[in-house]
């Protein structure tokens, strides 16, 4: 999850960058090209200083996972836009990782110019083969041993009659393992510079916000949604939620990768202290019973379903739905993910929480991000466009689908590398990254009105989207004595093998099995999250379910005292926690 967005706003781009006159003025140029979204295209650029550019472990981008930056040192301020850290140079990470890093440059006068590039080489780089790419033209020399403060003994040109866009790039070709050369800069000289400019863009792609409307149905309290990647490239791009984000992210091939995030939010990355267990999100339920009810302390607090991929085999399509049922100020919610290979819908997470909607009850709305996490020294990327494209349904009072007709951005639509548009088929896109900047439309609506419905949405398959895996009755207390009584349970119902366990103590407490915490869930105020006072006091043993039935001695109780109780099963099917809190008081002496 991703609770820090940070937002490139154009006018505060130039202003800001104007001020490093060292570094080079920054601005927005524009050029006679068309991009594929059918726009005008403009550059964020820098001219030549001192009849030089310099293309250094700053301004430029390179493969995930293929270089490291070095040498951490303080962002100028006019920079921070673009790059919140700066660096001394780069490093090949070898291996699996091989790579690029590369640079844009925008040529606009036919002359020559040359390229000189600087290495920081120890003994043991020396000899080292490096290969340059500038345009088609492809170079390879051998490193010579150097201190990075003097040119390679080998120039590159830049070709007479190049204009536009050239990209220049390098690759450590001999690296099994961390490079120990450290790449510092290139240097652009001569005639064909003039008037040239160093193509500059954020590290990594700000944030596209975007919210998903239906123009026939303004509540709703069942939605449906499929995702895919248009582009093959990573990002992470979930659905937001009134509760948190339920999503999942997209690999470097653009297919479904990694866990599901189901993420209840309890509290902000500042919060000094939780709320009370009684405003806190409970997780009750999930299809998974291998699945763990957990929490998240790195960006914010809250709890969420880990140990469950259900995307090992990398699909297309991430397929999900949410619905909400809201009673007595407790808004319900049921997560599922469409799973196309056995055709049905799942339940990948239900949750609770005190409804924070005045009006009483919560109509579901939908709206998402498209990002890339990772700081500037390992994911720089930024020059890399992200797009994914959804098709959506809501369910209306009316009981029926309607589509979801109309994206709008939640960003400034002008001069920015963030977009919408509508694709055929009933998809609506939205992305984000590249160095391409245009203005598009903030809003963008469906042409087709009606389109099918796919087989996920079928009658067979949409009643699944109302089922739950495990099935729990209501307790039943008796026997109540000043140190003991009975809780017995019926219709409870989880597939084979179902068990169920009683936790139990004198304070409500948060659906969680006392272990030994993740490190995100030690962070921040999340650190008193499962704590005593918070985490059940008791367990009873694990019983066998026989007809469905479950009974549970409780002794050493203390008189006339109040104890809360809630019941957790699991079986074949999956497992979950009773919905409400039981209680009863003891006898007293």
């Amino acid at each position: 999850m991703i609770g820090y967005r940070f937002i490139i706003c154009s006018a505060l781009l130039v202003i800001g960058l104007l001020e490093n006159q060292l570094a080079g003025q920054v601005e927005l140029f524009p050029t006679r090209q068309v991009s594929d979204l059918g726009r005008e295209v403009s550059y964020f650029g820098s001219l030549p200083q001192k009849g030089r550019l310099v293309l250094d472990a700053n301004n430029g981008f390179f493969d995930k996972g293929a270089f490291k930056a070095t040498g951490k040192r303080v962002s100028p301020e006019s920079e921070r836009l673009l790059i919140s850290s700066h660096f001394d140079g780069l490093q090949a990470v070898g291996g699996s990782h091989a790579g690029v890093a590369r640079w844009y440059l925008w040529k606009s006068n036919p002359a020559a110019a040359e390229l000189k590039i600087f290495l920081d080489v120890p003994q043991a780089g020396e000899g080292g083969l490096w290969k340059v790419c500038v345009g088609a033209t492809e170079f390879e020399f051998s490193a010579s041993k150097s201190d990075g403060r003097k040119a390679q003994e080998i120039s590159f040109p830049l070709e007479i009659g190049s204009m536009g866009l050239r990209e220049i790039s390098i690759r450590d070709l001999n690296s099994k393992r961390r490079s120990v050369t450290e790449f510092r800069k290139i240097e652009v000289t001569g005639p064909g510079i003039e008037g040239a400019r160093l193509i500059r863009a954020r590290w990594r792609p700000a944030a596209v916000h975007a919210r998903y409307e239906s123009s026939e149905c303004e509540d709703s309290k069942l939605w449906v949604f499929e995702t895919q990647c248009v582009r093959p490239s990573s990002s992470y791009s979930p659905i937001t939620t009134a509760f948190g984000y339920f999503g999942a992210s997209f690999n470097s091939e653009g297919l479904a990768a990694g866990n599901v995030n189901f993420s209840m939010w309890a509290a902000s990355r500042k919060a000094a202290k939780l709320p009370d267990v009684s405003l806190m999100p409970h997780l009750l339920a999930t299809a998974n019973p291998d699945a763990e009810f957990s929490g998240f302390g790195h960006e914010g607090s809250g709890v969420k379903i880990r140990n469950w991929d259900p995307y090992q085999q990398n699909p297309k399509s991430v397929i999900q739905a949410l619905r909400v049922e809201t009673a007595n100020g407790v808004d319900t919610f049921y997560g599922y993910l469409y799973d196309e290979v056995k055709n049905r819908w799942m339940l990948f997470a239900a949750g609770r929480r005190p409804s924070k909607n005045k009006n009483g009850s919560l109509s579901l709305r939908a709206g998402s991000f498209c990002e890339v996490p990772g700081p500037p020294n390992v994911e720089r990327t930024g020059d890399v466009v992200r797009e994914v494209k959804r098709r959506g349904w809501f369910y209306g009072p009316d009981e029926k689908w309607h589509v979801a007709d109309t994206l709008r951005l939640g960003d400034d639509p002008a001069d920015t590398n963030r977009f919408v548009r509508v694709l055929d088929g009933g998809w609506l896109s939205m992305g984000t990254g590249g160095v391409e900047m245009s203005t598009g439309p903030q809003v963008v609506r469906l042409r087709d009105q009606s389109p099918q419905l796919p087989i996920y949405l079928e009658p067979s398959c949409a009643s699944q989207l109302f089922e739950l895996p495990v099935e729990i009755g209501k307790p039943n207390v008796f026997s109540i004595q000043s140190d003991s009584a009975v809780v017995a349970y019926s219709g409870l119902q989880a597939g084979a093998k179902t068990r169920a366990t009683l936790y139990y103590g004198t304070a409500d407490c948060l659906t969680f099995v006392k272990r030994k915490l993740h490190t995100t869930e030690r962070k921040g105020a999340s650190s008193e999250q499962f704590g005593d006072g918070r985490t059940w006091q008791f367990q009873t043993e694990s019983v066998k379910v026989e007809d469905s039935s479950a009974e549970f001695s409780l002794v050493d109780l203390r008189p006339g005292t109040t104890y809360f109780f809630r019941v957790l099963v699991e079986g074949s099917d999956g497992k979950s926690w009773a919905f409400e809190t039981g209680e009863f008081k003891t006898l007293s002496n």
